[in-house]
């Protein structure tokens, strides 16, 4: 896929608040353009129709549509074939440390955000469409929570993120509600599938400075919850799994280039070389001297 520019929210939230609420039509240079975002999104259609584009996959959406876009899931809002117009949508992009720690950690919490996310997070896992239709009464009820976040994040009147906490905590819950009611059987696989990500997410950044809790939070899970999760599906705990993928990728270097041991760890995401010979010998039983050799 070509390259697709990424919306970064440190360019959408003020100050330390990691909320950002809009209209699509106020967001000119990404609105109908193919983009991706380090944040997650909840979008709303109140107005007319057009296409939902989410990476290969295309469908069509109209007034009463709520799709909830992860972390670096690349999508755009079209029109419709032969048309110019496109849907009117509000947007609530948010980061999860957003919401209070203690409601994450929670177990209530924890069953409702395991299958928030489960669609956005394994949209190939899924027949192409929105995430929830609503009509009638549930469109005017979720409405009136967007309009009245909409109209307190313009507004910005003292107290306004405790209260925008507030309605984006009432908004998942009831989305939630809203996906259950649906259908429960899509929920079935998914702490497994949460896993895989996460699994996928570090074979690919593993020379980061990764940590479990910023994955769980993408995920919207506690800590604790998600590295019980983990170490059930992968039979090893996260730190030692982070560990193995960089002393596999030190080992290659050590038998395919003439890198030094120093500049091997710190490509691989260990910068203090002692802990870099520590966890070597403690994976393959030797040095890294000794295993170049």
């Amino acid at each position: 896929m070509r390259n697709i520019p990424l919306l970064k929210g440190d360019n959408l939230f003020q100050g330390n608040e990691l909320i950002y609420i809009n209209r699509s039509d106020e967001l000119q240079d990404y609105n109908g353009v193919m983009h991706k975002h380090d944040f997650i999104e909840i979008a709303y259609v109140i107005e007319g129709e057009g296409i939902h584009a989410v990476g290969d996959s295309r469908y069509e959406v109209s007034r009463g549509d709520i799709v909830i876009i992860n972390y670096d899931i690349p999508h755009a809002f079209l029109p419709k074939e032969g048309r110019k117009t496109l849907p009117v949508v509000y947007n609530c992009a948010f980061k999860p440390e957003f919401l209070d720690a203690s409601l994450i950690s929670s177990s209530h919490f924890e069953d409702i955000t395991s299958s928030f996310l489960l669609k956005s997070l394994f949209p190939e896992d899924f027949a192409p469409g929105p995430d929830i239709k609503l009509k009638d009464a549930d469109f005017n009820e979720v409405g009136e929570i967007f309009r009245k976040m909409y109209t307190e994040y313009k507004l910005k009147k003292k107290g306004c993120y405790l209260i925008l906490r507030a309605h984006l905590i009432e908004l998942v819950v009831k989305i939630f509600r809203y996906m259950e009611k649906e259908s429960k059987s899509k929920a079935v696989n998914r702490n497994s599938l949460i896993v895989e990500s996460a699994v996928e997410y570090l074979k690919s950044n593993y020379n980061t400075d990764v940590k479990l809790e910023d994955i769980a939070l993408q995920s919207f899970i506690s800590k604790n919850y998600f590295s019980r999760l983990f170490k059930e599906i992968t039979g090893i705990n996260f730190s030692d799994y982070v560990q193995k993928l960089r002393i596999s990728e030190a080992c290659r270097l050590l038998k395919e280039t003439d890198m030094k041991i120093v500049d091997i760890a710190s490509s691989v995401g260990i910068n203090d070389i002692k802990f870099f010979y520590k966890v070597f010998r403690k994976v393959t039983g030797k040095t890294p001297g000794d295993y170049r050799k």
